[in-house]
This record gives structure tokens, C-alpha cells and sequence, in this order.
């Protein structure tokens, strides 16, 4: 799908595919203490991060949304998700070492490897913050970390080599040998001799991106361009790419080396500089080579595959990546779930535009008219009219399959949105806002709040509203239209997220803030224990099956009352399928006797089924 195509309201069939695509990795003896098999992920494969290939020549990609491997002889991609034991969907930097195994870098939680189709940690460095991995001359894997260098010979063995940092993190590795060491950093370039970080007097320069070795020569990639550097003379080489490229990526190669110049492509040697193809509109990540005239292509837009001075999209958009646009994004910052006679429709708001999936056809639909929007709230009202509230533009809403229109009286930027059986509430910078005989009107202005908090959640609950500050809970009295401050425990806690349930005949408000979860009926609201130190982002109710889902700043959790207790079950990407640890959006759906809670994270969307 080109990107053309994300300029009009088109709906995205699932088959839709340019190449057969599997939508998970082999199932073979899953041995795991993971409950994988109830978790899926819709993330975004297209933003590249990291290229490599194994002995068969098959690729394998580190991308936003998980890992893929391409049976090149197949023509078909597999994929592999947190389901499969990744530290979430956000791989950092993929590489193949000599013994063709394969090795994954979190650009947080360490190193991990891929053993029975299924990714194990490599425990030796724990949770270490990896910037890049490389592959020397004789096949062993070098990490490059906040920590220090090292080098991993298998996964069943410490590291064989430790040595300390050069300061900075590096940013790349160029390795020939334990003798023949080099990186770059924030600083410059540096090579090991003698037990020690040597940084170069003859090429200082704090700008260089990346580096790659290939033969007597040390290829520089700055922010103004490509540089060769003669190791017998030391001497420097600019090539003359164009004026001001910064040279994102290089892959070297027997006669020269691969290079990202700014939106292009290249081949250097010692003599000459030749372009690939046009200019490309993104920003080129990671490169490759197999053969000689032919160079793989990671991009934020996808991959692309440079042959015979041609440059060809291989992984673009396909359902269900559909939740991204340019620049790319795998935030989820909004769901909602509108339930129509003959459908159930899943909308998904993200920084960069509005989405929705048809979850009985299960087709895609992106809707241009917000393609640069900033959807920050999304809900749908008892007769299911669906209100999209954007950070720059106000308020918008549809009814069935009707175009959205703009909502007059409310343009500020919007940080909320509920609705109850008969009234829809709105929060901007500027105050609350009530949805009366078909207009917004304001309530309330913050010049009359009792707090000065920002507006940043509401609730709807028994005629009374429910206003989450900055600097405390406001109860809003629609009779008397007074506000009132509610201390009990609360005092003044930070209110991020405000739901109002009923359970066992009570009435009880559920309070996310940034210290921790607390419930109850008004002024006798209770912390919920293991939650007090997690700021909440998210919560839902599950109306059949009275519990409450709480999304965190470090998991997610399912709450259920026995016996006058919440008791609390926890998933993150340690212990589950869960996309990433931080939770940004929750919505539930139930169909035939299953329910399917849909997860927005940082790292796409993740649903699970229970």
C-alpha cells in the first residue's frame, strides 16, 4: 500500500496483502511459563530498525512491531511478537553470528536469542541498555552497552570479552577482532590498544553517526556526510555525496561500502561515489548487502530492496500495520468500542490520526480527514454516536455511517471525554463543557475551580460529575452547580483517570492518579494495595464479568472482589503477551461468550482473550 493511499478514507482488507504473510511464528513446543496463546498484537512491522542475514540468506528485520524473518526463497514473512518471549513489540538491533544463531537487542532489557522458536533472555547481562550489536570477522557477537563492550560467543556462556566504556554509549561497532576494535560515540571516534580507549587526534569530530571497517579502510558516517579514513595513512577522504547529508547507515562490502545519505542511497569505493535510485521521502535506519548489485533497505517507511539502480518497497502497510502513519507512530492513545445492530466497530485514536476495525468482517478503515490529528479521547454515547476529541482542532462526531462533523462551542484543546446514559461531558484547557439540545455549553471554567490542577479526567455518576485535577478530586453538584473538593485519602493526589462502576448493588468510583489506584463510595475511597506505587493511566469495567482492568505506567491488572477485597493479577511483558509494560488506552468487547480486552500502547495495540 502506498502512502498515497493513507490520503483517503479506504477501507484496508485483511487479505488485502502484497506478499503471503504469516501472522505468527511456528508453533513448535512452545515450552514456556508465558500464557501466550490467550494474547495478540497488532503493531507496526513498517519502521525498521536493524537488518540482518542468516546462513540460509533469509533476512531478518528488528522493527517497531516485533521481529520478522523472510524466507526469501518463500517470499513470506514470519513473526514474531512478545507472545513469543521478545521483551515487547520494540526490537532495537537484530544480528546472525557465526554459529547462525540469531540475537535480539532491547534498547533497555538486554539481549535475547532465539532458541526453539521461542526468545530467551541472555541472563548473563540482565536488563542492561543495549545501543548496538555487530557481528566481527570471525563470527562473534559484540554488544555495544551503557556498561561496556562485550563479546558473546553462545548463549549457554558468559561473555567472553568485557571491555569498559568509552564514555558515552557507542553508537556503532566496527570489529574485525578481539585486536582490531573501533566505535563511535557522542564524542568521536575511539579504537582499544593496550587495555585502554584511544580516540582518534586525526578525526575528533562529536558528529559521526555510524562506521563500518572494510579492508584498510574506516568508513565514517557524520551529520555532514560520508568520510573514508586510509588506516595505513591515517589520512581523511570526504566524499563528495552532496552538501549537508547526514549519513545514517552504512553496510560494508568487498569493494567499498553501502551508505544512507540523508534520503538516498549510494555506493562509495576509493575512487567514486554512485547514487541508487531517486530520492527516497524517509528516513533510512539500517542497510544490508547479499550480493554484489544488491542492497537491503531499512526505513521508517518499510523495507526496500536497491537492485540494477532501482530502489523497490518490500514491507509496506500491510492490515493489520494499518495503525501508523508518517512520521511513524505505534501510539495508541484512544479506544472505544461502538456496538451497531449489525456490527461491532473497535476506533483507535493516535497522535497522528483515526482509525477503526470492523471486528466482524475485520477490516481496517483510516479516516483522512484527521490524518494529521492528534486524537486524545474518544467515546461512544448510549445511541452510539461517536465523539473523537482532538488536542488542536475540538470536537468531532458521527452517527452510524454519517461523516464526522465539528462540534461547535468547543475548540480548546481536549483533554477528556465521557459520557453517561443521557449526557455527554467535555474538559479543556479552559474548563468543563455539558452537551445540551445538540450544543456544547460550558459549565464550568477553571477561574472557578477550587483547585488550580489541570482538567484532566471526568466522570459521569449519579447526576453528579466527577472532575480529575492536577491537585485533587472536585465533585460538581448538577442541582446546585457547586464544587466541591473530596479529600478522604485522596487529598491532593494527582487524577489521571476517573471510572465510575456499579458493583453488588453499590455505587463506587474508581480514582487512578499518579501514586496509585484507589476505590470506593465518596470520601471513603481505599487504596488498592500492590498498586501504590504505580501511576495509572487507563481503566475499564467489564460489565458480565464484575472486574475492573487497570492499565499502569509498568503493567496492566485485573481486579476481582471476593470478599470484600480486590484481588489483583498482573500482566506485563515479563509474564504475558503484552505488547509493552506502559499502558496508554483499554476498551472491552464480547462476542459469542468471549471477551477480548483491547490493550493501546506505546508499541501498537495488543488484545487479549479470556
Amino acid at each position: 500500500m502506498s502512502s498515497k493511499d493513507y490520503q483517503n478514507d479506504l477501507p484496508v482488507l485483511v487479505t488485502d496483502l502484497p506478499i503471503p504473510v504469516t501472522d505468527a511464528a511456528p508453533q513448535q513446543e512452545q515450552t514456556s511459563d508465558k500464557a501466550f496463546v490467550e494474547w495478540s498484537n497488532l503493531a507496526s512491522q513498517r519502521h525498521v530498525r536493524s537488518l540482518a542475514f542468516d546462513q540460509q540468506g533469509d533476512l531478518w528485520l528488528a522493527t517497531g512491531g516485533g521481529v520478522l524473518n523472510w524466507k526469501l526463497k518463500v517470499n513470506r514473512f514470519v513473526r514474531y511478537y512478545s507472545e513469543h518471549g521478545l521483551p515487547g513489540n520494540s526490537v532495537y538491533a537484530i544480528a546472525v553470528d557465526g554459529n547462525n544463531q540469531v540475537w535480539v537487542a532491547h534498547e533497555h532489557l538486554g539481549i535475547y536469542y532465539l532458541n526453539n522458536d521461542i526468545w530467551r533472555h541472555y541472563s548473563y547481562l540482565g536488563e542492561i541498555k543495549v545501543s548496538c550489536l555487530t557481528i566481527d570477522s570471525t563470527g562473534k557477537l559484540w554488544a555495544g552497552t551503557n556498561n561496556g563492550i562485550y563479546a558473546i560467543q553462545t548463549p549457554e556462556h558468559k561473555p567472553t570479552v568485557e571491555l569498559p566504556p568509552a564514555g558515552f554509549p557507542p553508537r556503532a561497532l566496527a570489529i574485525v577482532n578481539d585486536n582490531d576494535i573501533w566505535l563511535c560515540n557522542a564524542t568521536g571516534v575511539y579504537y582499544y590498544q593496550n587495555s585502554t580507549w584511544i580516540r582518534t587526534s586525526e578525526f575528533v569530530q562529536p558528529d559521526i553517526l555510524t562506521l563500518a571497517r572494510q579492508g584498510n579502510n574506516l568508513w565514517l558516517g557524520t551529520f555532514k556526510g560520508l568520510v573514508r579514513i586510509d588506516l595505513t595513512t591515517k589520512k581523511p577522504y570526504p566524499i563528495n555525496t552532496a552538501p549537508n547529508n547526514q549519513v545514517t547507515a552504512l553496510s560494508p562490502h568487498p569493494q567499498g561500502v553501502w551508505a544512507a545519505c540523508g534520503e538516498k542511497i549510494g555506493f562509495a569505493t576509493d575512487q567514486e561515489w554512485k547514487l541508487l535510485g531517486e530520492k527516497r521521502n524517509t528516513t533510512i535506519t539500517s542497510l544490508a548487502s547479499l550480493r554484489d548489485e544488491e542492497v537491503w533497505i531499512g526505513s521508517h517507511e518499510g523495507l526496500l530492496r536497491g537492485e540494477n539502480k532501482q530502489i523497490r518497497s518490500y514491507l509496506t502497510d500491510t492490515p493489520p500495520d494499518v495503525i501508523r502513519s508518517a512520521p511513524f507512530t505505534n501510539l495508541v492513545q484512544a479506544l472505544s468500542v461502538q456496538n451497531l445492530p449489525d456490527r461491532s466497530i473497535l476506533w483507535i485514536g493516535t497522535p497522528r490520526g483515526l482509525f477503526s476495525y470492523d471486528l466482524i468482517i475485520e477490516s481496517w478503515r483510516r479516516y483522512g480527514q484527521f490524518a494529521t490529528e492528534d486524537i486524545r479521547a474518544i467515546v461512544t454515547s448510549q445511541n452510539q454516536k461517536i465523539w473523537v476529541a482532538t488536542w488542536l482542532n475540538g470536537l468531532y462526531f458521527s452517527q452510524e455511517k454519517a461523516e464526522f462533523e465539528k462540534a461547535p462551542n468547543i475548540t480548546e484543546p481536549i483533554n477528556a471525554i465521557t459520557t453517561d446514559y443521557n449526557s455527554q461531558y467535555a474538559v479543556d484547557l479552559d474548563g468543563v463543557y455539558h452537551y445540551i439540545d445538540k450544543a456544547w455549553v460550558k459549565i464550568i471554567s477553571t477561574t472557578e475551580l477550587p483547585v488550580k490542577g489541570l482538567l484532566q479526567s471526568v466522570a459521569s455518576f449519579e447526576n453528579n460529575l466527577w472532575l480529575g485535577t492536577g491537585a485533587g478530586l472536585l465533585q460538581y453538584k448538577s442541582d446546585t452547580k457547586q464544587i466541591n473538593t473530596v479529600k478522604g485519602y485522596l487529598g491532593s493526589a494527582d487524577i489521571r483517570t476517573l471510572a465510575a462502576i456499579y458493583l453488588h448493588d453499590m455505587e463506587l468510583l474508581c480514582i487512578g492518579t499518579s501514586r496509585g489506584l484507589y476505590i470506593g463510595e465518596i470520601e471513603r475511597e481505599q487504596p488498592i494495595p500492590n498498586l501504590e506505587n504505580r501511576t495509572i493511566t487507563a481503566l475499564t469495567w467489564d460489565t458480565i464479568n464484575k472486574s475492573l482492568w487497570v492499565g499502569t505506567d509498568k503493567g496492566l491488572f485485573h481486579l476481582t472482589y471476593q470478599q470484600n477485597n480486590w484481588n489483583t493479577n498482573e500482566f506485563n511483558i515479563y509474564n504475558s503477551g503484552l505488547g509493552a509494560s506502559r499502558v496508554t488506552a483499554l476498551a472491552i468487547t464480547t462476542h459469542n461468550t468471549k471477551t477480548k480486552l483491547w490493550v493501546g500502547t506505546a508499541n501498537g495495540l495488543s488484545c487479549y482473550t479470556y
